[in-house]
């Protein structure tokens, strides 16, 4: 009984549907530097998480922002 309780509300992080990625984590995807990933959050093109003095990036705000500048590029 415990144990389907605190699997029901401590999830793991693989295990949810939009993980978030350290800065770090976010320039190693993008493959970007980490003052190129600072001015697309800065010019809103990027979006981030702000928890205390860390900034967390949702994987799926990456893959929208690979969308984006994928249209940009083609049109």
């Amino acid at each position: 009984m415990i144990r389907s309780y605190l699997s029901t509300y401590f999830r793991t992080a693989a295990e949810s549907s939009d993980q978030l990625l350290t800065v770090a984590e976010a320039c190693a995807e993008l493959r970007v530097s980490k003052w190129t990933l600072y001015q697309y959050i800065h010019s809103r093109q990027l979006a981030s998480i702000k928890l205390r003095s860390r900034r967390l990036i949702p994987r799926s705000a990456i893959h929208a922002l690979v969308e984006k500048l994928t249209i940009e590029t083609v049109a």
